[in-house]
């Protein structure tokens, strides 16, 4: 396994200047799964560019909150807390149309898991908008179920009034079954989010349906930009 260190990132931009920054968090509870309740924080900044936008961001996923459970064994079911760091350049096409690539970098405990690049594209209508998004994981690590892997999502959001925005994300895994494991087989996600689009602190409920129906859970969460 590979040694990750972050001693300190220097951006060197001829031109842009910094647009907005975000950060966001929420409440995971699980029907089952490792732990029965978890928490994810993220936040980003955005600079502007010749080409558009470029974001950097931190994401800590799998928080511990709730107990974690364990199996037959007494083993732990639930790993530590993933840290992701990411880069994502977007660049507008159109008034309507975007596209972006990027790349993000997993680490537990301190050990490169995964080397995740990324392509995104969407497209923003008046009420409606569409997103799609392809990230190749890029294994690491020399575990039993070690292997790549391809995420996709792909999201329909609908702008229902000023106050409540709805959307939907199907996210399908293809994974590499070299290993015959019943962790590598492909699996479906599905996420059903409601946002309030107040100014300031936008609060959202969402459920997801997880692992081809093998864990349900409900979030709570906000976000905000500044």
């Amino acid at each position: 396994m590979k040694r990750f260190a972050l001693g300190a990132v220097a951006l060197l931009m001829a031109q842009g200047a910094m647009a907005s920054s975000y950060v966001t968090g929420n409440v995971q509870f699980h029907s089952d799964g490792g732990s029965d309740a978890t928490s994810t924080l993220e936040a980003g900044h955005t600079f502007t560019n010749s080409l558009g936008g470029l974001t950097l961001l931190t994401e800590f996923d799998g928080i511990q909150l709730g107990e974690i459970n364990v199996d037959d064994k007494g083993n732990k079911l639930q790993d530590s807390t993933y840290v992701t760091l990411g880069a994502e350049q977007a660049m507008n096409i159109t008034d309507n149309l975007w596209v972006a690539a990027g790349y993000h970098h997993l680490v537990q405990e301190g050990e490169t898991i995964q080397y995740r690049p990324l392509v995104k594209i969407g497209y923003n209508m008046d009420n409606i908008s569409l997103y799609h998004r392809s990230r190749y994981h890029i294994d690491a690590t020399d575990g039993d179920t070690a292997g790549d892997s391809l995420r996709t999502d792909t999201s329909i959001a609908y702008q229902l009034n000023e106050d409540v925005n709805l959307k939907y994300n199907f996210i399908y895994n293809f994974n590499d079954d070299a290993n015959n494991g019943e962790s590598r087989k492909n699996s479906k996600d599905h996420e059903l989010r409601a946002t309030w689009t107040r100014n300031g602190v936008q609060p959202y409920f969402e459920y997801r349906n997880q692992a081809n129906n093998s864990n349900n859970a409900f979030v709570f969460g906000a976000s905000y930009g500044f």
